[in-house]
């Protein structure tokens, strides 16, 4: 569900994602594109898990131009206070809703 509906960070991907670690192989190659140093997706992977840390890269891109920071919005999701407020699977299921909404 998240690379059907995540089609921005997907379209960035040269090969078919097949799996978490395909996954999140490509958030650890887009985080850098979007000022998210290397080091801070690795801390957030240890905090949140790869899955978590992954869905955000992907989520984050989706939603483009609404956030203003990518990197102090995803340390603030991943690693600050927000961290346990931030749910991936609730915001995938919006962002599908959304989606099916406007097509």
């Amino acid at each position: 569900m998240l690379t059907s509906v995540c089609d921005q960070a997907t379209s960035f991907s040269t090969e078919r994602l097949r799996n978490w670690l395909d996954i999140e192989n490509h958030a650890r190659t887009l985080a850098p594109m979007m000022g998210i140093h290397p080091d801070t997706f690795e801390k957030a992977k240890n905090a949140v898990g790869a899955q978590k840390a992954s869905c955000a890269i992907f989520i984050m891109l989706q939603l483009g131009q609404r956030i203003r920071d990518f990197g102090a919005y995803f340390h603030s999701i991943t690693l600050g206070q927000r961290q346990d407020q931030f749910d991936p699977v609730v915001l995938i299921k919006r962002l599908s809703k959304t989606a099916m909404q406007t097509a």
